[in-house]
């Protein structure tokens, strides 16, 4: 760079700097907090609440996270994308990326991660922790990328990208006539070499994570693009996260995210959100809890394509079609529609009016084409009669008075219908003015084949578009756009206006082609590079049907303007009018208008939602002796599904004449989804799988023997309806013979840092961690108990986490002796069924948790009279019994075979246990062990000390990352300080935050040194508690 160019680069970028700082001081203050970081700090956020703050803020002053006064050069990666309509973002922190936890806890001397001891200021102990991590990360990437490994990118829109992926998997081809972003013209053509033919490129993924994108474009837009783009088997998995507080807590927020009621949603997507039924993460909530305060709530779903089948089937299959009755179906989506654009409802607008209400009635995620796209996925997972279905939907949609401009987008929402292939009506098929001419038509009449739909484009100049930079940028934000089309002054039919929210825009050089008024009439759109710091007039272009430009093919007004919300109307009302229309014009205006058969620079129409060759309709196959349809009921209101009625018919003459004949019909439910049933002593085992987890009690069976065809009904189970659900944690399939566990993250043990045990009594933070597993419902069902020993809460997760608690606190000695060997003894059904070692305590920061690095070993009747010296030696080592009962041993047994699959770094065997009894645990009995034997003995050398003739056992256990167990905030509450102190007596003895009677030094409980009331088990605690608690204090 010369000189010159060096010294007006500068000046540009601390101009477009300072911009940046000037909008973060307005958003936030001179001096305000960004809580974001603390999010990275989890588990010990507590510990970060002094320093965190100081490093951002230096950031934010000297531009750098060093300390050196020589640092003083932009990083130019980032620099060169600084430009006047990209302006930094007022919370950015280079810090916020990494796991930070690791700068604030003590690491043992053989710990990944571990910073030299001495030399690092303890401010900067974070930046150093940052860049350590920053180092080992790129060095693993650079051993994977060795052995080969391809990185595409796209700049563009994310929906448009995976329906063009999508149409590619149907049809090979590479373009799905949709642009490359809202603002372009540009076609987006997915790479002509890496797509050529179908075995190059992926179009189908065993991962898809879509990072908060829900919270820009919705869900159900999200969930309809990518979902048909997961593999067809039992492993891959689509994430979607949410960091946005829209709702007042995270119960409002699962109800609202898909627009209607969210299991039922689900189902009609024909996905499974696992966190929602399993009720249980390994991925730790503390954090949000702490500070959900602070405006964001972060919420993280893991959807998987098949409902969970029975244990014994470990290869679920890929659902049929759900049948459900055609006029509850159209309720169902008559009410997905309503919540949709309830931005529209005026009545909803005027309730509760919030700023947080307001900013989100006004970024609108939805338009007809969203609503038609999820009923084009929605077809493919349900079985019904769709004609039916769109009649009495759109009957609905016509008669409805809730929403203000629902009647003026009516005709958008009918054509997205037709150019999607999900309903086409009369209108449509032959357009009104085609009947016979007296004179010889003209304009639109006279194409040779009129289509259902055409393309109008608009070129609006610059003076017209003045409005939008006169209005500072900070107060215009992205306001929505739409078009319109109306009747004219002079109309000699009653008046008429048709909204269009699917509008295309781009600053450019529109070009005719082909003979107008025809039907090989074109236009294209060079794009001005410049956008809006260019000369060229705007383009904007959508679709609208045929017919109702025929009404008034030469004199309808076609304008552009701002969708009417809260904000915009607030913004935009005073310069435009109330109905905001930025260029208006007739559609016979020839310099601004064009009207062709497709969009500019395409050859086609877009292509939204191709089918999900997925779901297909099952066939009967009249070999089969038998057949399921499993068929949803609707409540009374339309608003959700609450049953289901699983059918096997039956088509075998043999089978027909046993039920005849009396036969007995039992049926049992497998697993939460999957009833069997049993028709004579073995004649026929039929599987039912639900969509869902479902309740046996209550069910209904109705036997048909004339017929031939049994039924049952059962009910949807609710997530927290822990009676029916208690084992359902942590869901595990075969996959091609390897077993897959749906809702843990993977992890590699030898790269998390490992924590210090002999220094972890000065760490209290773990207390309070682990505390977190439980709800704030399980807690008071623990305090209960813990008050009164004879009151028993009947709750085996309760148990399970209670076990878990003293199994972290038992090994980190802060309460006690340290114990490394734990037990898990049911004195009513032999003593001691398994042994747990713990070699050490690690770091999850991905997960905002800790883990503990453990063996397990089960004492099976036959490995016990082998390892009689080892168990002899154990009698005078410290060891941490843990009392279970026969239901917490049999959801121990559930839950370790997923434990040993978290960080198995070995293979499973061709004779591995698992495939060969098609069983995951292997079993429950005592005696027998729940997990497979590939990987006895594949533990890490010198993976325990201290303990005796471990030589004996080493080869018969195996490793299991042993991990607390969180409940879910969207299915019931996690731990609220507000429901702490409305706990009553339990609480009054214990620690307000934690439940500890006993300080970390075994002392008695610290009090508030203002109003006395308040006790803690440490200082920790109470830093924790304050914001809650000082609202009260001294009161």
């Amino acid at each position: 760079m010369e000189k010159d160019e060096q010294a007006s680069y500068e000046k540009h970028f601390r101009a477009v700097i300072q911009k940046a700082v000037d909008i973060r001081v307005d958003r936030l203050g001179s001096r305000g907090v960004v809580f974001t970081g603390f999010r990275s700090t989890a588990p010990v956020i507590v510990q970060s609440l002094d320093n965190l703050p100081h490093l951002h803020q230096q950031y934010w002053d000297h531009g750098t996270t060093d300390s050196s006064d020589q640092a003083k050069f932009p990083n130019p990666m980032f620099a060169s994308l600084v430009t006047d309509t990209f302006v930094l973002h007022y919370g950015t922190d280079p810090l916020l990326g990494f796991h930070l936890a690791s700068a604030y806890v003590p690491l043992d001397p053989k710990s990944p991660l571990r910073l030299k001891p001495h030399g690092i200021p303890p401010l900067h102990k974070v930046v150093a922790a940052a860049r350590l991590q920053c180092q080992s990360w790129a060095s693993s990437f650079r051993r994977c990328a060795r052995h080969g490994l391809i990185l595409r990118f796209l700049a563009g829109d994310a929906l448009a990208f995976c329906h063009t992926l999508q149409h590619k998997r149907i049809t090979n081809n590479i373009t799905a006539n949709l642009y490359r972003t809202m603002y372009h013209m540009e076609p987006l053509a997915l790479d002509g070499v890496e797509y050529a033919t179908p075995a190059d490129a992926p179009v189908s993924f065993d991962v898809i994570d879509t990072s908060n994108l829900v919270d820009h474009i919705g869900a159900i837009n999200t969930l309809v693009a990518t979902s048909p783009l997961l593999k067809h088997s039992v492993s891959p998995s689509l994430h979607t996260e949410s960091l946005v507080k829209q709702e007042k807590n995270y119960k409002e927020r699962v109800d609202s995210i898909l627009c209607g009621h969210f299991p039922t949603v689900s189902i009609l997507l024909g996905l499974f959100p696992v966190e929602y039924w399993t009720n249980a993460a390994a991925v730790s909530t503390v954090d949000e809890t702490l500070f959900d305060s602070t405006g964001q709530m972060h919420m993280r779903l893991t959807w998987k394509r098949l409902s969970p089948a029975s244990k014994e089937m470990l290869q679920p299959k890929i659902s049929s079609p759900i049948h459900i009755d055609e006029r509850p179906l159209a309720h169902i989506l008559y009410r997905i529609y309503l919540k949709m654009f309830e931005s529209e409802n005026l009545s909803v607008l005027m309730s509760g009016i919030s700023q947080m209400a307001l900013q989100k009635h006004s970024l609108p995620h939805h338009y007809r084409g969203s609503l038609a796209a999820f009923i084009s996925l929605v077809k493919t997972h349900v079985a019904a009669d769709w004609n039916t279905v769109m009649t009495e939907f759109l009957g609905l949609v016509g008669r409805d008075s809730n929403l203000m401009v629902g009647m003026n987008y009516i005709q958008e929402l009918i054509l997205q219908l037709h150019l999607l292939g999900v309903h086409s009506i009369e209108m449509l098929r032959k357009p009104v003015g085609l009947g016979s001419e007296t004179q010889r038509p003209k304009g639109l009449r006279a194409w040779k084949d009129i289509p259902a739909a055409v393309c109008v484009t608009l070129k609006v100049s610059r003076a017209k578009l003045a409005v939008f930079t006169k209005i500072p940028r900070m107060e215009l934000g992205v306001p929505a756009v739409h078009c319109l089309l109306q009747s004219s002054p002079k109309s000699t039919v009653p008046s008429w206006q048709n909204l269009f929210a699917s509008v295309q825009l781009a600053f450019g050089k529109a070009t005719a082609a082909g003979v107008r008024n025809s039907g090989n009439f074109k236009v294209q759109v060079t794009e001005d590079k410049d956008g809006w710091n260019g000369s060229s007039p705007l383009s904007l272009s959508f679709y609208a049907p045929t017919w109702t430009i025929l009404q008034e093919p030469e004199s309808a007004i076609v304008a552009f303007g701002v969708q009417v919300t809260p904000y915009s109307s607030k913004t935009f009302s005073k310069l435009l009018g109330p109905q905001m229309n930025v260029f208006e014009t007739s559609l016979g205006d020839e310099d601004a208008v064009y009207i062709t058969k497709h969009m500019p620079n395409q050859s086609g129409y877009a292509v939204i939602c191709a089918s999900d060759d997925a779901a297909v309709e099952s066939k009967e196959i009249s070999s089969q002796a038998t057949s399921a349809t499993i068929t949803a009921n609707v409540d009374v209101r339309g608003t959700r599904i609450d049953s289901f009625t699983g059918r096997v018919d039956i088509r075998s003459e043999d089978i027909k004449s046993v039920l005849r004949n009396n036969a007995n019909v039992q049926t049992d439910q497998i697993s939460a989804c999957v009833f069997a049933v049993t028709i004579g002593k073995g004649a026929l085992r039929q599987y039912l799988h639900f969509p869902v987890p479902v309740l046996k009690s209550g069910s209904k069976t109705r036997i048909a023997r004339k017929s031939a065809y049994v039924e049952v009904v059962v009910s949807m189970v609710a997530p927290m309806d822990g009676d029916v659900l208690p084992y359902f944690i942590y869901p595990m399939f075969l996959d091609e013979q390897t077993p897959v566990v749906w809702n843990l993250p993977r992890l590699k043990f030898d790269c998390l840092p490992m924590l210090d045990t002999s220094r972890l009594k000065e760490e209290s933070w773990l207390t309070t961690h682990t505390s977190f597993m439980f709800s704030s419902r399980e807690r008071k069902l623990r305090d209960k108990s813990m008050v009164s020993p004879t009151v028993s809460h009947n709750d085996v997760r309760v148990q399970f986490k209670d076990s878990l608690f003293s199994m972290f606190i038992g090994f980190s000695g802060l309460q006690g002796n340290q114990a490394r060997i734990f037990c898990l003894d049911n004195p009513t059904r032999g003593g001691v069924h398994t042994l747990i070692f713990g070699s050490s305590l690690r770091l999850d920061g991905a997960n905002r948790t800790v883990v503990l690095d453990a063996a397990v070993l089960p004492l099976t009747h036959e490995l016990v009279p082998q390892i009689g010296q080892f168990l002899g030696a154990l009698s005078g080592v410290q060891r941490c019994n843990i009392t279970v009962d026969d239901d917490e041993l049999r959801l121990w047994k559930q839950v370790l075979p997923a434990w040993v699959e978290r960080c198995r770094q070995w293979e499973h065997r061709s004779s591995c246990e698992y495939s060969v009894s098609s069983k995951i645990p292997l079993s429950f009995e005592d005696g027998h062990s729940p997990i497979c034997s590939c990987g006895n003995g594949k533990l890490p050398a010198e993976f325990m000390s201290g303990v005796p003739k471990w030589n004996i056992v080493s080869n018969h256990a195996v490793r299991a990352a042993i991990s607390p167990l969180f409940s879910v905030p969207f299915v019931e509450e996690t731990f609220s300080f507000r429901s702490a102190t409305s706990q009553g007596k339990p609480n009054d003895d214990g620690c307000k935050v934690c439940g500890k009677h006993k300080s970390s030094s075994d002392s008695s409980l610290l009090r508030c040194a203002r109003c006395h009331n308040a006790k803690y088990c440490s200082a920790e605690c109470q830093r924790a508690d304050w914001k809650e608690h000082k609202k009260a204090c001294c009161k």
